[in-house]
């Protein structure tokens, strides 16, 4: 066989074929289609609100790893990115909570609090925080064992969540807030939450062990007095002035910064003149003036504030929430560095908060742009991380919220978020509301009213339905004292879904009207006095607003449980929001009122975001569908609120 350079001639074959297949698959190679890197894309054409008071239109900004690296009108070069369409849509700096407090209440042990950190946790940041663009918050105080291991755990990535930063227990006098407060009954939230002290040298001693654990701030009480924990009114005690003094300077010395839970103006007073570097909540025992000489004092000392106005609509005191509005913007005006804080309590609520908060602070008088830059830019101020947070900048951190609609036009467009970044990652995607297959509901023959009787006798409803069938109108009228209280008026689909509705309440002065359009409920008027003009994305979704008398139209379908939407109007801090309830058939059973066994359909209510904390319980007829019986559970007792009493 014939060689050449001594290699035979089906060797130099071989070779030419294997080095074409190679060839070949190295140009499949080199032209293959670049594969999207899921931490790398661009927002594309997206309106951006910086966070400093200045927007940007049609951008395109460019993310990888976590940080914003690009920002640019022009076409951005890189093949690896995925696309991100921001058409019409805003995108802003995550928000940034400076006053809340995650978990505490509920656990008596080391062992309880385990359980909340691994078990709860990571589901209330993943559906009731994350998905309304809180991105960072600093905790006020927590269990000592608790909130350590939470940071530790969100900074290796173990759990999804907010970055934190902490202050750990609060310094207090003995007995005082929150030693007695959230302590009083429970040894173990004393001893986790509070650090009493009564000498210089327990000062000392707390500030090195907080030092030690890694806190980022101190904090400590300064109030004392009667003070409302939820229901039940409480003496607290003071710090003692020398103390506070104390705290302030070593805690500066050893490199921590210092703020104070403090209500009172003389207190205010006394805080500002020791150094403090923050104040939370501020003066709510009076109206401040613009020339009052504390604002001056203020703004000499360099103090930044905290102003937590959504905390105060539970407060038992009417005058605290027109106090912190009033003076929120007086000290805005003076130029008094603040940072949005809210005072929620993660372990019972949910982000909506801060939305709330925000609202206040423009019914204060300040900007929806305004009340955007408290919450971003001037929140990482506070918190000493703005040269990495609070901005839609090139080498920021990619903390960034995208939304449907403008939330610098109207504040509560900050509901209508499309997508949440947090360091680059998508951590939240908005979810379709669900809809589902209810069949048109027709009331029995004869059916024209129903009246019910609230077992303390104090209230009676009567439900009138003679409308329903023409107009698809129906009534609710609310009696207390034999007199009507409130009227509700609905025109329903054939679901039972709520189009418009309107609810009037003479003795406080609410009158509101709503109505849904094109997957939007609008909604206008007064509630207790104070105007309304609120839009709530709904799409598809069941609007019951009547709730438990739109449950027969539930019963005749084949669904087991669904989600449904309703308007708040009672006293908790749901009112006038849009609440998100699950409905579930829990089977069947027999019921007796007034003599009568009535074979009933057992139907439960839960609030989704507090699904933990109360269920709702109902009772409809099997032959009518209409409800002969309520109830509520709450933790483990039960009782019936309300009975049949005729339907006719």
């Amino acid at each position: 066989m014939p060689t050449f350079l001594g290699i035979p001639l089906h060797g130099w074959i071989q070779m030419m074929i294997g080095a074409a297949v190679g060839g070949f698959f190295l140009v499949k190679y080199l032209v293959r289609p670049k594969r999207k890197n899921k931490n790398e894309y661009i927002i594309k054409d997206v309106h951006i609100i910086v966070g400093d008071g200045t927007e940007l239109f049609r951008q395109n900004v460019y993310v990888k790893d976590g940080i914003i690296k690009e920002i640019s009108q022009g076409e951005l070069d890189t093949k690896t990115a995925q696309i991100i369409d921001g058409t019409d849509k805003t995108l802003m700096p995550g928000l940034i909570d400076c006053h809340v407090h995650i978990q505490g209440l509920n656990n008596r042990s080391d062992k309880d609090s385990d359980a909340f950190l691994y078990g709860t946790m990571p589901g209330i940041f993943k559906e009731r925080i994350l998905p309304y663009g809180i991105t960072t918050v600093k905790d006020l105080c927590a269990p000592e064992h608790f909130i350590y291991k939470l940071r530790d755990e969100i900074r290796k990535g173990k759990i999804t969540g907010p970055e934190l930063l902490v202050t750990g227990p609060n310094f207090t006098a003995p007995d005082g807030h929150p030693a007695n407060t959230l302590g009083k009954d429970n040894p173990w939230i004393r001893r986790e939450m509070a650090i009493e002290v009564a000498t210089p040298e327990q000062v000392s001693e707390g500030i090195d062990r907080l030092k030690q654990a890694g806190s980022d701030f101190l904090k400590f009480t300064y109030q004392g007095g009667d003070y409302w924990y939820f229901d039940e009114k409480l003496h607290i005690n003071r710090l003692d002035k020398s103390l506070m003094q104390q705290i302030i300077s070593e805690g500066r010395e050893k490199g921590l910064k210092t703020t104070a839970h403090v209500f009172y103006k003389e207190d205010v007073q006394e805080l500002l003149e020791a150094g403090i570097y923050g104040i939370e909540h501020g003066v709510l025992d009076t109206k401040l003036d613009p020339d009052d000489p504390i604002i001056k004092l203020w703004k000499d000392s360099g103090a930044r504030f905290v102003p937590t106005v959504n905390a105060m609509t539970y407060e038992k005191e009417p005058t605290r929430l027109p106090n912190s509005l009033h003076n929120l913007k007086i000290l805005y005006d003076a130029g008094i560095p603040i940072a949005m804080g809210t005072d929620n309590m993660f372990e019972m609520m949910g982000g909506d908060v801060e939305h709330r908060e925000l609202a206040y602070y423009v019914e204060a008088g300040l900007t929806p742009m305004e009340a955007i830059v408290l919450a971003t830019k001037n929140g990482a101020e506070h918190l000493g991380i703005s040269y990495r947070k609070g901005l839609v900048r090139s080498g920021m951190e990619a903390d960034l919220i995208l939304l449907d609609e403008d939330p610098a036009k109207n504040i509560a467009n900050m509901q209508f978020i499309d997508k949440v970044f947090l360091k680059g990652k998508l951590v939240f995607s908005q979810n379709v509301i669900q809809s589902y297959d209810i069949p048109a509901y027709t009331y029995p023959e004869g059916v024209s009213a129903m009246r019910y009787e609230r077992t303390d006798g104090k209230e009676e409803q009567e439900v009138i339905v003679s409308d329903y069938a023409d107009k698809q109108q129906i009534v609710r009228i609310t009696y207390r004292d034999g007199s009507e209280w409130a009227r509700d008026e609905y025109t329903v689909d054939s679901s039972l879904s709520a189009m418009k509705w309107h609810y009037s309440r003479p003795s406080d002065n609410t009158d509101i009207t709503a109505e849904k359009q094109d997957g939007y409920i609008h909604m206008t008027g007064t509630f207790k006095g104070k105007a309304q003009d609120k839009t709530f994305k709904i799409s598809d979704g069941l609007w019951y607003q009547m709730m438990d008398m739109a449950m027969p139209a539930f019963i005749a379908s084949s669904e087991k449980e669904i989600v449904f939407y309703s308007i708040g109007t009672g006293d908790n801090r749901g009112a006038m929001g849009l609440g998100e309830f699950a409905a579930k058939k829990e089977g069947e059973e027999t019921v007796t009122v007034n003599g009568v066994s009535c074979d009933c359909v057992k139907i439960s209510f839960v609030l989704t975001v507090f699904s933990w904390a109360w269920k709702g319980l109902y009772w409809y007829d099997k032959k009518t569908g209409q409800m002969v019986q309520s109830g509520e559970q709450a933790g483990g007792t039960k009782k019936i609120t309300y009975t049949l009493k005729e339907l006719k």
